[in-house]
């Protein structure tokens, strides 16, 4: 019910409504995005691209220019946060595809499919000091400060990742720390920069922060139900991926907390095969005990979170985008 009723939402606002409505920004965005790839090393360059500009929907630059807005902020450092953002976030994926063994980023082969684990890790490398040079060409130290924070944190979430893979005795506490520190934090990152260069206040700030934090766990909450119940052609990866690579997401956790002794082993060989022939049985489990539909409404209980810290803004065209935009992230099946 609860996916139902967001779906109807998007009837009238979707995705591409949003990035329809804010098309010149963002098409300043991509402009930067693609200009600062450039590398003497032409290997440099072409790995970048074949990630960057495969298709990703930008949410990160988007955030940024929707929480400036929010804050009367319209120039082009939107562009610059909204790249160095996109660059960061690129080269997490980069080096969590080396970790996970990934042969499909996007829909594409990954990276380190194409080419290798060391390029991967390397133009991750890269990107990131792309990211810092623009940083320091701004010189704003609030906005370097709020990216240094953001940026270290992602790093340690994927290092408690790797630590409690295939880990049956992993908490939904320590599930949540980890999906905010990898996820939620670039997105909290993109709406507080948006409100900074915005000139906003503190409590504005800070706001836009909580906005963007809760957003972000609703997103990778979604997005840890749409492992195994999407279409590959629409979400970009095959289906079970998370449970071939051993991860305890949500919908795990949920069904072992109910489910029984015979259950629980089919559950942990999925996990510690790292094959695919089990994917089948847990989802029946899943579904047995309504865990992937407990998911999403956890991720909707997040996104009401997210838009009530929109409440201290009067109503303008980007505060209805945000709220779209947060409708989007649990409703969207691609």
């Amino acid at each position: 019910m609860v996916l139902r009723l967001v779906k109807e939402n998007l009837d009238t606002y979707d995705f591409d409504k949003v990035l329809s409505a804010y098309a010149p920004a963002m098409e300043a965005c991509e402009r930067a995005i693609k200009e600062n790839l450039f590398s003497d090393v032409p290997m440099v360059t072409q790995v970048a691209e074949h990630l960057v500009m495969s298709g990703g929907k930008r949410l990160r630059p988007l955030l940024v220019v929707l929480a400036a807005d929010l804050c009367g902020y319209q120039g082009l450092r939107t562009a610059t946060f909204g790249t160095v953002l996109e660059y960061i976030h690129t080269a997490t994926l980069l080096h969590d595809d080396v970790i996970d063994h990934a042969q499909l980023r996007r829909g594409r082969s990954s990276c380190n499919a194409i080419w290798d684990n060391k390029s991967s890790v390397l133009v991750g490398d890269f990107l990131y000091c792309r990211a810092s040079s623009l940083i320091a060409q701004d010189g704003d130290i609030q906005v370097l400060a709020a990216i240094t924070h953001a940026t270290t944190y992602t790093t340690e979430g994927e290092i408690l990742e790797v630590l409690k893979s295939r880990d049956l005795s992993l908490t939904q506490e320590e599930y949540f720390k980890i999906i905010e520190f990898k996820t939620a934090i670039l997105m909290s990152c993109a709406t507080e920069v948006g409100a900074i260069i915005g000139r906003a206040s503190r409590k504005e700030q800070e706001a836009l922060r909580q906005f963007g934090l809760n957003l972000g766990i609703s997103f990778q909450v979604a997005d840890d139900a749409l492992d195994y119940n999407s279409e590959e052609s629409k979400f970009g990866k095959a289906n079970g991926v998370d449970l071939k690579e051993g991860k305890l997401t949500l919908p795990i956790l949920l069904a072992l907390k109910q489910c029984d002794d015979r259950e629980r082993k089919v559950i942990k060989a999925g996990l510690m095969s790292n094959r695919d022939g089990h994917f089948a049985k847990v989802l029946e489990i899943l579904n047995k005990y309504g865990a992937l539909q407990e998911t999403l409404q956890l991720a909707q209980t997040r996104a009401e979170l997210a838009k009530a810290q929109l409440a201290i803004f009067p109503d303008s065209k980007p505060k209805q985008m945000l709220m779209a935009l947060t409708d989007y992230v649990v409703a969207r099946n691609k």
